[in-house]
């Protein structure tokens, strides 16, 4: 019989809770995505026209009481929160269907999983300003004595909007928990049951996989160094086909050095992961304040760029490290340009002039890695414009030339025009002399006279030759050098 494919396909299933108001506030328009505990949606604010972001838990949690409380705990995690890098809640609900929801701030970007996934491994310097970012809002909760325990890069959020810098958001606060609830909290125990895995075990610390030992800001850290190497080297420090395997190696196994995988990374910051990433608790640093504090100095020290960068590049910086293209563009060396912005920082840490720190940058010899690229002069390109109706000071010197030929060839040929007109003179009045001279012409004698004598004639006396002056000769040379 021929094959009928219409029968065997099978409809998406509609999500039913599209289009419907909850509260009489909120309609839900998309499906954004699902965990596992519940789904987020965009919807719309409809008393403020305005956009946001809603969490609701899962149909199959309706009539669990222990998922209930763990959601409305998450709620009042995230209403602690206080802080420009976590996620904003602003409301906390149920409909009359039994739904529990979650209203918290729209973002618009991508997660950090999202962003490895195509772009892994980072630059250092993109790396260390999300950690930096992250860890900002880590510390503020681990001040309001609360811990995350899930920290991995899909609940690290990225958000990018037009014409602003990239703003890093931690989200999912479902498993957080006070640090005091667990001697005064009566549903402590039944929401984290003996022998239970709260995390991932990917990112989780050696006593949060085991349970041996009280949670403590610590266990975030941990994260964060699981977080920044794989961002440094493109993979996680240890990975393992069960989770309980992977569990173990968390515990028991040293992770591979970062510069054994990608040796570009800086020594000072390879040093930092390999702190987080220590297996006692002791021996990291206690909180996300302190950690954050760490990375911030190393950061500054290696001049990498942040958010909250003391040496950010300016436009002298930018115009001294940089190369002007063929096609008259101006091309940053980043390499060159971190150097600088290392360099504005002394020892003890305080900073020094910029020009200073560009003179130390331009004669500390640069190596090549690659010796046969070709070398180029330093040019440097000015980005000023011209303010409207300056004029430049080589325009000027242009101007002032022209002026100063124009003068000399006038005062040239005013002194060519005056020779010419006193040789002529000279010439008329030598013509006139001789014109004037009487011609001999024979008298008659009364007395006889065999041969008549004529009278003596004047010659005229040759007139005495002139010496040339002193400006005269300028002239006959500037004449001989013009027919030339």
């Amino acid at each position: 019989m021929p094959l009928r494919a219409d029968d065997t396909l099978v409809e998406a299933p509609v999500d039913r809770l599209i289009g419907q108001v909850f509260d009489g506030k909120y309609r839900l328009d998309e499906r954004l995505g699902g965990g596992g505990m519940g789904t987020v949606y965009r919807a719309t604010h409809l008393l403020i026209d305005r956009p946001v972001a809603i969490k609701v838990l899962s149909q199959r949690f309706v009539g669990d009481e222990t998922a209930q409380q763990r959601f409305r705990r998450e709620a009042r995690a995230a209403g602690h929160m206080q802080h420009p890098n976590a996620v904003t809640v602003t409301d906390f609900g149920a409909t009359g269907d039994g739904y529990l929801y979650i209203v918290m701030e729209l973002l618009e970007g991508q997660t950090l999983r999202e962003l490895l996934a195509r772009e892994g491994p980072l630059d250092p310097a993109r790396a260390v300003s999300i950690i930096l970012q992250a860890s900002a809002a880590v510390g503020a909760a681990h001040e309001g004595r609360l811990i995350h325990r899930d920290l991995k890069p899909a609940n690290i959020f990225i958000e990018q909007r037009p014409n602003l810098p990239a703003v890093v958001k931690v989200l999912d606060f479902g498993v957080a928990k006070f640090m005091v609830e667990e001697h005064e909290d009566d549903d402590y125990n039944t929401l984290t049951q003996v022998g239970a895995i709260i995390g991932t075990p990917r990112y989780m610390s050696p006593e949060q996989c085991t349970g041996a030992a009280q949670l403590t800001p610590a266990s975030d850290i941990y994260s964060f160094g699981v977080i920044l190497y794989e961002m440094l080297a493109g993979v996680v420090p240890f990975s393992a086909e069960t989770p309980l395997a992977l569990a173990m190696k968390q515990v028991t196994e040293s992770p591979r050095p970062l510069r054994e995988i990608v040796p570009g990374i800086p020594e000072e910051l390879e040093r930092v992961v390999n702190h987080a990433l220590a297996k006692n608790p002791g021996d990291r640093p206690p909180n996300a304040n302190e950690f954050r504090r760490e990375l911030h100095a190393v950061a500054e020290q290696l001049g990498l760029e942040h958010a909250d960068s003391a040496v950010s590049a300016t436009w002298e910086a930018l115009r001294n490290v940089g190369t002007e293209s063929p096609s008259g563009r101006l091309v940053i060396d980043l390499a060159t340009l971190r150097q600088v912005q290392a360099a504005n920082t002394n020892e003890t840490g305080t900073l020094v002039s910029e020009a200073a720190a560009t003179a130390s940058a331009a004669s500390a010899p640069v190596t090549d890695p690659n010796p046969a690229h070709p070398q180029f002069n330093r040019l440097n390109v000015s980005l000023e414009k011209e303010a409207p109706g300056r004029v430049s000071l080589r325009s000027r010197i242009a101007v002032a030339a022209m002026i100063a030929l124009i003068a000399m060839l006038a005062s040239l040929a005013l002194t060519l025009r005056w020779e010419s007109d006193a040789a002529r003179n000279t010439n008329q009045a030598a013509n006139a002399n001789v014109a004037s001279t009487p011609a001999p012409s024979p008298e008659a004698s009364v007395s006889p006279s065999p041969v008549p004598t004529p009278n003596k004639v004047k010659k005229p006396e040759p007139k005495k030759e002139e010496k040339p002056s002193k400006l005269r000769s300028i002239v006959h040379k500037l004449k001989g050098i013009f027919k030339r």
